[in-house]
């Protein structure tokens, strides 16, 4: 017999992950998010007491399911959208700088040209 209690779900849809958020009905104080179809980082740390330990784990989400677990709403709206944007390409090319090879110089760096 299962002692998950579903609080909500997704099931997987095309490129989406599917998604599982329940409590254990006899543990209080916490829920468990299980994700089906995600990548993720785990990094294990040195159990030295009952409180430390465990894992550290970064998992990779489409921003699709992120909104259906509403982790959006706890972003700042103005940080979000550049979550979104789908032009981040861009945005790293003008970071790297903006004179290319073949680009001829409009500014000198020396005084007096």
């Amino acid at each position: 017999m299962s002692t998950k209690a579903t609080l909500a779900h997704h099931r997987a849809v095309g490129d989406e992950p599917a998604w599982h958020l329940y409590e254990e009905v006899f543990e209080s104080g916490v829920v468990y998010l299980e994700l089906e179809g995600v990548g993720i980082e785990l990094r294990t740390r040195e159990l030295r007491s009952r409180d430390q330990g465990g894992a550290d784990v970064v998992v990779r989400l489409p921003l699709s399911t992120a909104i259906q677990l509403g982790l959006h709403s706890v972003v700042p709206a103005e940080r979000w959208d550049s979550a979104c944007r789908t032009d981040k390409g861009g945005a790293l090319r003008r970071l790297r700088g903006s004179v290319k090879k073949k680009d001829d110089q409009t500014e000198s760096t020396e005084k007096g040209e």
